[in-house]
């Protein structure tokens, strides 16, 4: 039988699923989080970075390190389609909640060739790197990475990012979703009891969570959706949210 986490890492696991979503509103994870993330893996560095796969950029990263944060930096901006892992996830070695180690994907040789690892990476310290997609649509991609001053992960290591990853891939989902603005158009249409349970399946509440909530029964709750949904011209709870967040349009019907 491969190793297996004990229960000081299911613990320590633990520790860094919540630190990592308690930033509240925020739409971003926690740089506490991923500093409990890289001391449980033993690494040097943790973060999570947001991707086009499609242009191999950068978008944004939230850092254990905010100081060393070089997201912005145009000089990496110009090198980092060069990062192994792109191609990787193309050809399918990278899926979405598994890792891959820098290692992995390149040896030290093919590495040394890359401006990107030797400009940015060993002169700060990083020898390797494990990557783990948390999410990914067409376009964009959400990559836990930690970073190592040697090389090589060990199993320990990857069965761990990869156990974090859909709990950080679940809070990014619901930080993306409180920070969306509802569209005031939409709410304008609907009744006042509709405009309060619209809101609260948008926090992702199911329907008895509402009925408790609002002190009414699930059967309510559902007549009302049922009506909101016919007054925004729409048919299921993914639209409804998609429509208060501003990604597809919503109107009142006519009579």
């Amino acid at each position: 039988m491969g190793e297996q986490l004990d229960a000081r890492d299911l613990r320590g696991a633990l520790d860094v699923v919540g630190a990592l979503t308690e930033c509240g509103h925020e739409a971003e994870v926690s740089g506490a989080g991923l500093a409990l993330l890289a001391r449980l893996v033993g690494s040097d560095a943790a973060a999570c970075v947001q991707t086009d796969h499609v242009t191999g950029r950068v978008l944004g990263a939230v850092t254990d390190r905010p100081e060393a944060n070089l997201s912005g930096s145009p000089e990496l901006g110009a090198l980092v389609h060069q990062h192994p892992g792109f191609a990787a996830y193309r050809t399918g070695r990278l899926t979405v909640g598994g890792s891959v180690a820098l290692s992995d994907l390149a040896g030290m040789r093919q590495l040394r060739r890359l401006p990107l690892y030797t400009d940015f990476y060993r002169p700060r310290g990083t020898v390797d790197q494990l990557l783990c997609v948390v999410g990914v649509d067409d376009r964009h991609g959400s990559v836990l990475t930690v970073n190592r001053s040697r090389s090589g992960f060990t199993a320990r290591d990857r069965m761990l990012v990869e156990l974090i990853a859909p709990h950080l891939a679940r809070a990014l989902a619901w930080q993306r979703l409180l920070a969306a603005q509802p569209r005031p158009e939409v709410l304008a249409c609907l009744t006042p009891r509709q405009r309060q349970i619209a809101g609260l399946v948008a926090r992702g509440r199911t329907d008895r969570e509402i009925a408790r909530e609002l002190a009414i029964s699930p059967r309510t709750v559902h007549k009302h959706l049922e009506l909101t949904y016919r007054t925004l011209g729409l048919t299921n709870r993914t639209g409804l949210v998609a429509a208060l967040t501003g990604q597809v349009a919503a109107w009142p019907t006519t009579t």
